[in-house]
């Protein structure tokens, strides 16, 4: 059975950062969530004016492309769906499993990845089976165990249904940050760049082509 390994590269995902944990925006949205600053995402259609000065503010604060991304991969039905990571903005790494469900509504995601950038699991509760984890691990970590090909619009001409070839022992790593290129410690790590399209495409764009090449293959119903 062919299976994808996917990793959500770079990712728009933190709470909100020490620097801006004061300001007015920051304080007035985790006030009416009843939450603490420090215990609320990083949004930029919340925080914009908060952002103005934080280092690389424009590959931050859009948790809303990781939800996308997780339901275009996660709610697919086939045993398509090999292993599945997230790798955030500020280099964790957070396991996930392939069976989990994400939820539709974005403010029930929000909730959850808040939950889990908290307490590092979600379900919290120490005897509950993970279905995501925020792990002890980098990105050169998991090189241990995969090769790392990195989607992107400059890399070499490739049609998606040679990236379900390359095998269990690859990961397909795909942005998951509007602006600005890939971080140093992707770049170091990268073994190969792949390019599935002409013109630029958005991350869930990709994981659907991606997911449907290899189906077609399958001979999916």
């Amino acid at each position: 059975m062919m299976r994808i390994n996917l990793i959500l590269l770079d990712s728009s995902l933190e709470l909100v950062p020490k620097e801006i944990i004061k300001h007015p925006a920051v304080i007035k949205n985790a006030r009416r969530r009843g939450k603490k600053p420090e215990h609320t995402l990083l949004d930029v259609s919340l925080h914009y004016y908060a952002m103005k000065n934080l280092q690389n503010k424009e590959k931050r604060g859009r948790p809303d492309i990781v939800h996308f991304a997780m339901l275009m991969f996660l709610t697919e039905q086939s045993e398509i769906k090999g292993d599945f990571f997230i790798h955030t903005i500020d280099g964790k790494i957070i396991k996930v499993s392939n069976k989990m469900r994400p939820p539709k509504n974005y403010n029930r995601f929000i909730g959850l990845m808040e939950q889990l950038l908290v307490y590092g699991k979600v379900p919290p509760g120490e005897n509950e089976k993970s279905l995501m984890e925020v792990t002890n691990i980098k990105l050169k970590d998991l090189k241990e165990k995969y090769k790392l090909a990195v989607l992107s619009e400059n890399g070499e001409r490739v049609k998606p249904e040679e990236l379900c070839n390359l095998g269990e022992n690859w990961l397909i790593g795909v942005g998951a940050f509007p602006h600005g290129d890939f971080s140093e410690e992707v770049k170091s790590l990268a073994d190969r760049y792949f390019s599935i399209s002409s013109y630029k495409l958005e991350t869930h764009q990709v994981i659907c082509r991606l997911i449907s090449a290899c189906l077609q293959q399958l001979n999916w119903p």
